[in-house]
Parts: C-alpha cells; sequence; structure tokens
C-alpha cells in the first residue's frame, strides 16, 4: 500500500511521450487530477524542467516549418484571394515572431507547474564528487562509453533524488530509460514505472472493489466496444500513413505519399493496459488495441516522369496508387459508466509505418483492369453469369431476400415485441404509484402484497395487518424502481428490419445482457470457379462465438474443341447459420421467461387497480 500524498518524479522522456498535452482526458490532465486530489505530490528535477522547455521550442519550430510548407503548397495550387473567400484563409496564417510563440509553450508549461504545484529540485542537490566517481568506476549510467556525455543529466537528476528522498521516503519514479532508472539504483523506497498509465493502474488496483467492477463492466462490454472503435477509425479516419522509411544509414526507402485514405479495418482485439482514473461513477481507462488495417495511398510518380526543359516543369506525371497492408497496435482511452454500462471514446490517431507494415503493393492501372475484364465479363454475361467485377454487388443485392436475411430478421423482431411489452409495464407502475399517493396505500399494498410475496422481489412486510411507514416508503422505492428499468427497456433502440455487410448489431436483452451478431465486410478476389468465404458470427453473453459463413460459388464454363460444354459448375451463394439460430432462438426462449414472470406480476396489478 501506498502512503498519500505519494512523492512522484517523471522523466523528460514521459513529458515528451503525453507531448505535453494539457486537455481534457490527457494523461497529463489526469496527473493533474490526481494532484487536486491529495493523492499525487509532484517532485522535480529543474534539469528535466529545462529539457521539457527545450523540446517544447522544438516542437513549436516543427510546428512553423510545417505551416510555413503548407502555405507554400496551397498558393502553387492557388490564390490567395480565392483562399480567403472560400474560408481556407487560416491555411496562410503563419507567424512571424517564433520566440513569441516558443515564450508562449513554455508560459503554458510554466502554468501546468504551477497548477500541480511542482517542488522543483535545484543543483544544490547533486553531489558532483559522487557522479565524478560514477563516471571513471563506469557505474550506471555511464556503462556504454560511447554515450558518456548524454548521461550525465541521467546522473545528475539520479542524484538529485537519492538525496531527496533518502532511504525512507517513498518515492515512485516514472520513466522508460533504463539506465535512468538504474542510476537512480534499486531501494526499498524507490518504486519503479514505465509510464504514467502503470503508475495510475498501481494506485487504482489500491481500490479493490471499484477496480475489479472496471474490469468486469469492460468484459462484459467488448462485444459492444470492438465495433465501435471500427466505425470510430472509419468515421474519423484517423489515421496517418507513413510511407517512407530510413535503415540505420539514414538511407531512404518507400514513397511519400501525397494522399491516404482508409480501404478497410477488422479483426480488432483489445485488453486492458491501464486504469487510469475512477470515481463514484466513472473509470477512465486505456486499451491497448491490435487491428489489421489497410489503406489506399497515392503518389505523384516523377521519377519516371519526362522533363520538359522549354516549360521548365514534369510532364505526363502519372499517380500510383498503392495498398498498403497494416497489423498496427495503438492506444485509446475510453470513459466506462459502471452503473449504466456505457462509455465513450476518447480522440486518438493511429500512426501506420515500417513497424507495422504487412505489405505493400501496386493497385493495377484501372484503364487495364477495365479493357480485360470487360472482354471477359461479356463473354460471361452471354453464359448468364454474373461479371467478375460485380460479385460484390450480387452478393449485396442478394442478402435482403436470403433465408438468412429472414430468420434473422424474424428473430429480431421477437426480439423488439418483447422490449415493446415494457412500455405497457411501465404505465401500469406509473398508475399504481398514482394510486398510492392518492389513495390509501396501506389498503392497496394489502391487496398486492400476498399475490406478489411468491413472485417477486417485493420488499419484506413484518406484520400485513400493521404496515410500518417505513415499509410503505419501501414498497414505492421498489415500484418506482421497477417503472423506471421497463422505461429504459422500453426505450432501447429497436433491431434493425435489413441486414448489411460490415456491420455489428448489439442485441440486447430485457435483462440487460448482451448478443453481438456480425456480418463480416466483402472482401473477396472472384476467379472463375472460386469458392469465396464472408464470416458471420454471433457472440453471446459468456464471450462465446458461434461462426457461420456465407460461400459465394463463381460459375464458370468451360468448352470443348466441338464446341460443346466440357465441364463448369452454377454461381450460387450458400448460407451456414444453423448454429447461430439455435443460439439466438435459445436467448429469446431465456428472455420469453423473464417476460412472461413480469407479466405476472403486471397483470395482478392491473387487476388490483381495476378493482378500486
Amino acid at each position: 500500500m501506498f502512503k498519500y500524498p505519494l512523492a512522484v518524479t517523471i522523466d523528460t522522456n514521459i513529458l515528451d511521450a503525453a507531448k505535453y498535452d494539457l486537455g481534457d482526458g490527457s494523461t497529463l490532465q489526469l496527473l493533474k487530477n490526481y494532484v487536486d486530489d491529495g493523492i499525487i505530490k509532484v517532485v522535480l528535477s529543474n534539469i528535466v524542467v529545462r529539457e521539457s522547455k527545450k523540446h517544447l521550442a522544438k516542437q513549436v519550430n516543427k510546428a512553423c516549418g510545417i505551416a510555413r510548407k503548407l502555405r507554400a503548397e496551397v498558393l502553387q495550387e492557388s490564390t490567395e484571394y480565392l483562399i480567403n473567400y472560400v474560408g481556407l484563409s487560416r491555411l496562410l496564417e503563419i507567424s512571424k515572431d517564433k520566440d513569441a510563440l516558443i515564450q508562449k509553450s513554455e508560459e503554458l508549461f510554466d502554468n501546468f507547474l504551477t497548477d500541480i504545484n511542482a517542488e522543483i529540485l535545484g543543483i544544490d542537490l547533486i553531489n558532483l564528487e559522487s557522479i565524478i566517481d560514477d563516471y571513471f568506476e563506469i557505474n550506471p549510467p555511464f556503462e556504454d562509453g560511447e554515450k558518456k556525455r548524454k548521461e550525465f543529466p541521467d546522473a545528475f537528476i539520479a542524484n538529485q533524488i537519492r538525496k531527496r528522498f533518502g532511504e525512507a521516503e517513498d518515492v515512485a519514479i516514472v520513466s522508460n530509460d533504463n539506465g535512468f532508472k538504474k542510476a537512480c539504483k534499486e531501494a526499498p523506497n524507490h518504486f519503479f514505472f514505465g509510464s504514467l498509465g502503470a503508475l495510475f493502474d498501481a494506485i487504482n488496483k489500491e481500490k479493490e472493489e471499484a477496480y475489479a467492477e472496471t474490469i468486469n463492466v469492460i468484459k462484459e462490454l467488448q462485444f459492444r466496444i470492438a465495433p465501435t472503435l471500427i466505425e470510430y477509425i472509419k468515421s474519423n479516419e484517423n489515421i496517418e500513413v507513413r510511407g517512407l522509411s530510413y535503415d540505420k544509414d539514414g538511407v531512404e526507402t518507400g514513397f511519400d505519399y501525397d494522399e491516404s485514405y482508409l480501404h478497410n479495418v477488422s479483426n480488432i482485439a483489445f485488453r486492458v493496459d491501464s486504469v487510469d482514473e475512477m470515481t463514484d461513477k466513472y473509470s477512465k481507462v486505456t486499451l491497448l488495441c491490435k487491428a489489421d488495417i489497410s489503406a489506399d495511398c497515392y503518389f505523384e510518380d516523377y521519377a519516371n516522369a519526362p522533363w520538359d526543359s522549354e516549360t521548365k516543369e514534369y510532364v505526363f506525371v502519372e499517380t500510383i496508387k498503392m495498398r498498403e497492408e497494416h497489423t498496427s497496435r495503438f492506444e485509446c482511452r475510453i470513459e466506462v459508466d459502471r452503473e449504466t454500462k456505457s462509455y465513450k471514446i476518447f480522440p486518438f490517431t493511429i500512426i501506420l509505418d515500417d513497424d507495422s507494415r504487412k505489405d505493400r503493393y501496386e493497385l493495377e492501372k484501372q484503364s487495364v483492369v477495365n479493357y480485360e475484364q470487360e472482354i471477359q465479363d461479356m463473354d460471361r454475361v452471354q453464359l448468364g453469369f454474373t461479371p467478375l467485377g460485380s460479385y460484390e454487388s450480387y452478393l449485396e443485392e442478394a442478402l435482403p431476400d436470403s433465408e438468412l436475411s429472414n430468420e434473422i430478421i424474424e428473430r429480431f423482431e421477437k426480439i423488439n415485441q418483447l422490449h415493446c411489452n415494457f412500455e405497457d409495464h411501465s404505465i401500469i407502475y406509473d398508475s399504481l404509484l398514482e394510486e398510492l399517493d392518492n389513495s390509501d396505500p396501506r389498503y392497496i399494498i394489502k391487496s398486492i402484497y400476498p399475490k406478489l410475496l411468491g413472485i417477486s422481489d417485493i420488499p419484506h412486510i413484518t406484520d400485513i395487518e400493521s404496515i410500518e411507514d417505513r415499509e410503505i416508503e419501501e414498497i414505492k422505492n421498489w415500484i418506482n424502481s421497477k417503472c423506471e428499468i421497463a422505461s429504459k427497456i422500453s426505450e432501447d433502440d429497436t433491431l434493425p428490419d435489413t441486414l448489411n455487410f460490415g456491420e455489428s448489431i448489439i442485441i440486447k436483452g430485457v435483462d440487460n445482457s448482451e448478443l453481438s451478431f456480425t456480418i463480416d465486410e466483402i472482401e473477396i478476389s472472384p476467379t472463375e470457379g472460386s469458392e469465396e468465404i464472408i464470416d458471420i458470427y454471433l457472440c453471446n453473453s459468456k464471450g462465446e462465438r458461434i461462426s457461420g459463413y456465407i460461400k459465394l460459388i463463381v460459375g464458370y464454363l468451360n468448352f470443348d474443341e466441338d464446341g460443346g460444354a466440357s465441364d463448369g459448375i452454377e454461381e450460387d451463394i450458400e448460407y451456414e447459420f444453423d448454429e447461430i439460430l439455435k443460439e439466438i432462438d435459445s436467448y429469446i426462449s431465456e428472455q420469453d421467461s423473464i417476460v412472461e414472470a413480469e407479466a405476472k406480476i403486471v397483470e395482478i396489478i392491473k387487476t388490483v387497480l381495476g378493482n378500486n
């Protein structure tokens, strides 16, 4: 167990990783929350402060360079008048006083240090003789002789920490630099963390009940969160594709893309990386995610374009389209409401680069593909087959009238009806509350209590002939709770009456349990005679996955030398989903039992109200 407030010192690399972001929901803003709550006391070396300001200045310099480059590129393509007229004047705005911008960034950081009431360690805590001894004895952080000059700041900071905290006062040291950690030296009062998230998680683990509840809610919501993350990425296109890479000698390879567009996101999975903050109701959680992401990227191929000496420019510049395939690992932060089991996603960006790249290839030039395929497709149409380039539309058009769609939608309608029943239930409960307020509550309770006692969780009454005021309030609160629950169930989003590829549908029960039904995106490369599989699956409330599929059989017909049919196959679509239907039917049966039990309670209340 930590003793609070816990002293926390932070290395510069941690602040760099946070990009000095002080916005809502950021890691540094969470740090301030812990300080405000009296849980953390921040202690920083003056060297860390100076390094941070130097890095902030570098950020500003780089941002100004990007702004100037953007302005130049915009004005190459258009005029300042037109840009201002259409309302994009901000693209042309650059600051001429870079020093003033750097000063503002330093002010922002100083204000942050004031807000968190940071204790700044001065040079008076540095024992230079001890550091010189470590230098000549090649002790941490001076093991690597080639980097000795670079390691002096780490040695200074480590010396300050050891002097400030001694061997008694606990201190959490946050750094992802192993050399710096070694320089601080192992001690019973030193607690090392590789990130602020790891520190926050350790603090929150001490709130055992709320921490366990947070993890359980995330597990329960996992089949909703995954599709939401995919939808967020698709809607925001918050990806950056870095086509260039560099080897150890600085040699550049790859492509400098002008534009990139998200093509597909699939196979997303995640785990809880850290629980960053918990209140009585909410938890902020960082998820470590993995997903297969593909993007279509474009660049102008100047390397293979001729140079026109008269016009002084490249001519016949071709735009090359590349497909980048990546398996990306990224972090995102969500806020979970543990009571309502709802959540929201904080903005995040995904970087696709050489580390995540699995494949990269040029997509065939459309003109050649169209010409060759057009001839083949004309022959296929004459034989009654679908053109190879039209099978995506063929699948989409067939889905609404398929057995799969009819059977699933029929069950969706049953589940929707179960939810609709609760609209009447909420009205009855509300009427009962009104009657209790306007009539003799003891008479009404005496009429319904014996009938509900064995079939509901109605609060216990000690003596039905002498009902206490306290017991009346408990009954009212119970009825009010039943009314609110019934109203919420009736207002749940209805399940759709159509199915679509690339869609995950949350099936919510009247008991707040959930299933997730998914039809994958159409990702096929049909050739004559091939079988293309699109996965469909249902994730039940236990986290089990029940699988099915849609199989496209691509038809063809070959002829022998005499012009007669030699071999071939009819085109067809097969739907395999029997196990999925069985699971949904079992789920509906469970939900139906709950609705029937609730209906008995409501019917008794209706009878009593009708007799009064």
